[in-house]
């Protein structure tokens, strides 16, 4: 979600209410990691909050849009099925069905789907660092995400303004000032990054 408009993560949702709804149940808690991988193996807040509310018995039923927007890690995968199975919860999900994580065969499925799911993540990662590593190969600009610090949105064109301020940064680091004092210049200074 680099717009960071949450448009797929609002049709996630759209579909799993839709399918409670069809179901009966009452969508009381909605739990959003927005643009925060489950492969990255970064804190995900909203999803340690629903462990701690299923180990704490407040959920009865989990939906989510696909089991892959839970886990790619098979590490946590584990976990959670540990957890489900201690707690009871049902989990469904809009476009794979109900997960069964009470049976052998249920968990086997889902730990087949968790590994599709890491493979799909390792694949991809791996062609897009090759994609980058062609760019830049062709002195090409690569990257996404915000644009750099002293850069345009071009990637290629200074800032001028911004390029002041780096070399201000490098001048006072090679004197032995921290990077620390720096940013809190900075901040006092409303220069924003």
């Amino acid at each position: 979600d680099g717009e960071g408009q949450g448009l797929g993560v609002a049709r996630q949702e759209a579909d799993c209410r839709h399918l409670a709804q069809r179901r009966g149940w009452e969508a009381t808690e909605v739990y959003v990691d927005n643009d925060l991988s489950a492969y990255s193996g970064k804190a995900r807040p909203a999803y340690e909050r629903l462990l701690a509310d299923i180990a704490a018995g407040r959920i009865d039923v989990l939906i989510a849009w696909h089991p892959d927007r839970l886990h790619r890690s098979p590490v946590e995968l584990e976990a959670f099925i540990d957890l489900v199975e201690r707690s009871g919860v049902s989990v469904e999900t809009a476009q794979a069905g109900r997960v069964d994580l009470g049976t052998p065969a249920g968990r086997m499925n889902a730990r087949m789907l968790g590994t599709v799911a890491r493979y799909e993540s390792e694949h991809k990662s791996d062609r897009i660092r090759r994609k980058h590593r062609e760019l830049a190969e062709a002195g090409m600009v690569s990257g996404g995400g915000p644009r750099p610090f002293g850069f345009e949105h071009d990637r290629i064109t200074h800032r001028p303004a911004e390029v002041g301020l780096v070399r201000e940064a490098v001048r006072r680091v090679l004197v032995g000032e921290s990077l620390y004092r720096i940013a809190v210049d900075w901040t006092g200074r409303g220069v924003e990054t």
